[in-house]
């Protein structure tokens, strides 16, 4: 059986191990394109793309799937199934007629909830501690093709969104790997999602990360948890801004009347909040390097007692 992978950052690595290690054939790997990224804006290679070419695959990186060179050259790979995992780019309809038995995607999440490009992400903000991997035909809708086999996972609470991203998609691998061989043969019976309990997630922006101090302790640690990855969690203090790099709640049922406001408590640097206090063991301030919270006030002493926005 000819199959063609698409997958671009780690979390997909478990996916394409199993298909190599899977009896059948892998004609083609297709991942997004370098990018620069860093200070220096350095041209950086998926990670799909750094293992392939360690084990000598070719592959495959173009900028848009919905160029008509690429549709006839995935049509030259004659593909009988080609699996999605976190490509980062949509199915154009054109190309979903050209594999036998269709495109498949794994979806870090129990559809239809939470649809789109940050599944676990807003799993975590929205406080649940399960979620899980979907394995779904892939149709002209934004995630909202056939389910063929679904598995649910509970995570830890001190998770971050990459954690369990990574978890969902070894768990996904397996799936697969599973259902393949009723895939092939067209012994499937996808069932059709329930659209009334479609949820909608968003692509997430560096802003996003920018801390409303308005908001309760827990959730700002959620907000740690989903975003630490990337954008990470930050505040405003004297227009620079600080990274918060290690948090976690205090008293997350105390009332506070100045939220914002930073104290000192024993040995911790607390921030308060609508609903409880942050307290902060690590941080990193505009241009200087991240520092522990007490080495931050022996340097600062008057973030003690500031407002932070």
């Amino acid at each position: 059986m000819r199959l063609i992978f698409m997958g671009s950052p780690k979390f997909a690595l478990p996916v394409l191990k199993s298909l190599i290690g899977s009896q059948h054939d892998l004609v083609g790997i297709y991942t997004q394109p370098d990018k620069p990224s860093g200070r220096g804006k350095k041209m950086h290679s998926p990670a799909v793309k750094l293992f392939a070419k360690d084990i000598g695959f070719d592959v495959h990186q173009p900028s848009s799937l919905k160029d008509l060179k690429i549709s006839h050259e995935i049509s030259r790979l004659k593909p009988d199934l080609i699996i999605v995992a976190a490509y980062g780019k949509l199915i154009p309809k054109e190309l979903l007629s050209i594999p036998k038995f269709g495109f498949w995607n794994l979806h870090p999440s129990l559809l239809p909830e939470y649809r789109g490009p940050s599944p676990v992400i807003s799993a975590i903000l929205d406080g649940k501690t399960s979620t899980g991997v979907t394995l779904m035909q892939i149709n002209e809708g934004l995630d909202t093709g056939p389910i063929i086999d679904q598995e649910q996972f509970k995570f830890n609470i001190t998770d971050s969104a990459e954690e369990v991203t990574e978890k969902l998609f070894t768990i996904g691998a397996e799936m697969l790997i599973k259902n393949l061989p009723d895939l092939i043969s067209g012994n499937v019976m996808p069932q059709p999602q329930t659209e009334n309990l479609a949820t909608i997630t968003k692509l997430v922006k560096k802003s996003d990360g920018l801390i409303n101090w308005n908001d309760t302790a827990e959730y700002i640690i959620r907000m740690e948890r989903a975003y630490r990855n990337w954008p990470g969690i930050y505040t405003k203090w004297k227009n620079k801004t600080i990274k918060i790099l290690e948090a976690r709640t205090n008293k997350s049922d105390q009332i506070y009347e100045s939220p914002g406001k930073v104290e000192k408590f024993e040995d911790n640097l607390i921030v308060q909040t609508a609903k409880g206090g942050v307290i902060i063991s690590k941080l990193k301030l505009e241009g200087k390097k991240e520092v522990a919270s007490l080495d931050f006030i022996s340097g600062y002493p008057d973030f003690i007692n500031s407002k932070l926005s």
